[in-house]
């Protein structure tokens, strides 16, 4: 069985605009600039719906610097604490996303519950529902941003903090709905506005919690990525066949244990040979695979003892 082998190296870009951490980086900025363009709006123009906004990107804010804390901890080498690298950094900063995410939805809920209960209702003004469809457009370019960064380089911190982006789009488009209905009249709509805000959210934090948490647990990645690591082994002269794959994630990484069957005359140093160009074909041919781990078992005599590659003659 071959030992570790070292991370793969990251994944090179041209543009340094297409790095996660200066995506991060960006974000982080312009949620600064909105979550304080909400605020001041949503209290001058007397909008409920778009102060709870501009909470909700107050904590985008928060999870920005969660994840580009995530991100520098990621790329910190193996240790001997942790032999497998600090991958998981970035499935933990997602996590801690979609926590943030839940908690928002619930404090916007209770507040719009409230007013609805109490019967205080705002009457917001023009300024309002400008503000809240000038972030609709820069809160969607921000996230289609982040979300295309993020399938670039596999990365669940930045497919969540995409995510987080696109709740926050969904809810000022909810928020400008709720002001507009209360300025025609229905001042309720405002508070109506930020209860689907709490609903969106809700329900997208929900999700990407299960599907981060489902990756901490170590659940096996779809059939595609299954299947190229397989053909992959299979790809190698030498291999009769691929008896057991185990596949778990860490971070945007992915490490792979392998059980191939070989014909059984070969000598211990030809099935260590074999293990390691089974690793190197993996690693080669599929993107992001950090490490391999390959088992040798002896395979079927039937099949003929023919290995050019690795130049090994069978027992006497």
């Amino acid at each position: 069985m071959t030992g570790p082998a070292e991370a793969s190296q990251p994944i090179r870009r041209e543009s340094p605009w297409l790095r996660p951490m200066v995506c991060t980086t960006v974000g982080l900025f312009g949620n600064i600039l909105l979550s304080g363009g909400k605020l001041a709006f949503g209290v001058f123009a007397g909008s409920a719906a778009l102060v709870a906004d501009g909470f909700h990107s107050l904590a985008d804010v928060l999870s920005d610097v969660g994840i580009l804390l995530a991100l520098k901890a990621s790329t910190r080498p193996p240790d001997k604490n942790h032999p497998y690298g600090h991958h998981s950094f970035e499935t933990l900063g997602a996590t801690l996303v979609a926590l943030f995410m839940l908690f928002t939805a619930v404090m916007i809920g209770r507040d719009a519950i409230m007013n609805f209960i109490n019967g205080t209702y705002l009457h917001p003004r023009s300024p309002a529902l400008v503000a809240s469809l000038v972030a609709v457009i820069i809160k969607e370019v921000m996230a289609r941003y982040t979300l295309f960064v993020g399938r670039l380089h596999g990365s669940p911190a930045l497919l969540a903090n995409g995510t987080m982006h696109r709740s926050d789009a969904i809810s000022s488009l909810a928020a400008a709905a709720g002001i507009g209905g209360a300025m025609l009249g229905w001042p309720f709509l405002d508070s109506v506005g930020a209860l689907v805000i709490s609903l969106f959210i809700l329900k997208m934090g929900w999700d990407l919690m299960r599907e981060n948490v489902m990756a901490l647990m170590d659940t096996m990645p779809d059939e595609e990525l299954l299947g190229e690591i397989r053909g992959a082994a299979l790809a190698v002269t030498c291999v009769q066949e691929v008896r057991d794959l185990q596949v778990r994630q860490r971070g945007s990484w992915f490490m792979a244990d392998v059980r191939i069957a070989v014909h059984p005359d070969h000598t211990i140093e030809s099935a260590h040979n074999i293990a390691h160009a089974v690793e190197d074909r993996v690693r080669q041919d599929v993107e992001r695979v950090a490490r391999v781990f390959v088992h040798v078992e002896p395979g079927g005599r039937e099949r003929a003892f023919d290995c050019p590659e690795c130049h090994v003659m069978p027992r006497l």
